[in-house]
């Protein structure tokens, strides 16, 4: 399955570097392909240069096994470097590049998976002394009339699905902590393969966490806040 993710994500950093045209150095384009190719897998190190993006920071040294990948933004262009090689992007394809290859490659938990959210980010009952934890019943929820997704819902253990709609909308930053995984076998395997490749590959369609603009807009409709990477 992890080989799987992963030619599914170079497949996306391929079709989207082909597509920028001229906005990209020619020389720069085996430079990102080797970044990616190297680094597209290393989940943790990929989201520190996201977070560093997030919060603005005009430069990040990141010590990665025996190498030191530095990340460097000067205004719209965001620069990395690695292994003696630097390539240069625009914010939104920097951006884009970033968050589609840390999407496509992380984990889906499976039907069934019951996880502890963060409680700093929801917390339905102020009362409640414990974290909620909530049982894993759809993946891949598209609102309506949003260009993004949830990639969880679920019911709230172990009160349930008790009035209909009672269901909890949450993305991967929000779960704290797995309680216990719900079965899974090749055929979920091939579902999540499959929903990646037609949301993110086919349509740009992205996890909700990835869209300020969305994000904004959910919290507002659902009077709470919903996770962010």
């Amino acid at each position: 399955m992890e080989q799987k993710l992963r030619q599914l994500a170079i497949k996306k950093i391929d079709q989207m570097i082909q597509a920028t045209g001229s906005q990209i150095d020619v020389e720069s384009v085996p430079i990102i392909d080797e970044f990616f190719a190297l680094y597209i897998e290393e989940s943790q190190l990929l989201r520190r240069i996201y977070h560093a993006y997030r919060r603005g920071l005009s430069t990040l040294d990141l010590h990665h096994r025996q190498e030191v990948i530095t990340y460097m933004r000067k205004d719209d262009t965001h620069t990395i470097i690695f292994s003696n090689k630097q390539f240069e992007l625009t914010e939104v394809l920097f951006v884009q590049l970033l968050t589609f290859a840390i999407e496509i490659t992380r984990e889906v938990l499976p039907l069934g998976t019951v996880v502890e959210l963060n409680p700093t980010y929801f917390k339905p009952d102020h009362q409640a002394k414990e974290p909620s934890k909530v049982v894993i019943t759809e993946r891949f929820v598209a609102p309506t009339g949003y260009n993004s997704y949830f990639p969880y819902g679920g019911i709230i253990y172990p009160i349930g699905e008790m009035k209909k709609g009672a269901k909890v909308h949450f993305t991967d930053p929000l779960i704290h902590k797995i309680i216990h995984r719900g079965y899974q076998d090749e055929v979920e395997d091939a579902f999540v393969l499959l929903m990646k490749e037609e949301l993110i590959v086919d349509n740009n369609i992205y996890s909700i966490e990835f869209s300020t603009d969305d994000m904004q807009r959910i919290e507002k409709d659902m009077g709470q806040e919903v996770g962010e990477e």
